[in-house]
């Protein structure tokens, strides 16, 4: 029944224009990077510094701190704002069909966007890096971990952030949720006190050198419990609400 759900999840996105932020959000970060390295290049890499590594870890640390906390929230929101709008809850829950089906359908479809806008980014790393010529040996290693890495280190915050989409007909709660972790871990994340916050994760987790005595695997199976906590109490309180 799941699969049954989930291609009826996916045939619903013909009319939604969530493939805009699935392109524009990695689309943004590449051509920031790529002006910033066109025009500061001898400011950023320093003498003894790899090129690759640089250019790499200069799109990880935007990308993991506010691109994707934020993605995933107007993901959840737009995914979620046709069941919100006129209560189209009564009418899908009508239907036989579990709701577990329904809640997990639409969180796999987000983590899907997030993964594909995340291999987007990548290309387009390898393809902005190619054009401006960059010296030495491709990381491809280091580009594979650091991206997955920064998926695993969101998903505690894609759970809260699908959850209070479910949870609110106003997508503007969710998405001020998002803009207030965010803009917390953009002044925070270099603090110890604040490493609890979920929107910091992604970050922490990044393999680069700025995270150099930081475990970064204990963040990674911090972001994985609070992840599936939050998707837990999400999906419970969503089967026991009365639509």
């Amino acid at each position: 029944m799941f699969h049954k759900v989930l291609s009826a999840e996916w045939a619903k996105l013909r009319n939604n224009r969530i493939v805009f932020p699935v392109i524009l959000a990695p689309t943004l970060i590449l051509l920031l990077q790529y002006v910033n390295f066109k025009i500061r290049y001898t400011s950023v890499v320093k003498e003894g510094d790899i090129p690759w590594t640089i250019f790499i870890e200069q799109h990880a640390v935007i990308w993991a701190v506010l691109i994707l906390p934020i993605l995933a929230a107007v993901l959840s929101s737009m995914l979620i704002m046709n069941e919100n709008s006129e209560n189209n809850w009564k009418y899908l829950l009508a239907l036989p069909i579990k709701r577990r089906d329904v809640y997990f359908a639409k969180i796999t479809l987000v983590i899907f966007f997030l993964l594909v806008s995340s291999i987007l980014l990548g290309i387009g790393i390898l393809g902005s890096a190619f054009i401006l010529q960059l010296p030495g040996d491709i990381q491809y290693s280091q580009l594979i971990q650091t991206l997955c890495a920064a998926l695993i280190g969101a998903f505690a915050v894609l759970t809260i952030q699908f959850w209070l989409s479910i949870k609110f007909d106003n997508p503007g709660i969710p998405l001020a949720v998002s803009i207030c972790g965010t803009v917390a871990a953009i002044f925070l994340l270099q603090s110890a006190l604040t490493r609890w916050l979920p929107w910091v994760y992604p970050y922490l987790v990044l393999p680069i050198r700025l995270n150099e005595g930081i475990n970064i695997t204990w963040y990674m199976g911090q972001s994985v419990v609070v992840g599936l906590l939050c998707l837990i109490i999400g999906y419970r309180e969503f089967a026991h609400r009365d639509i």
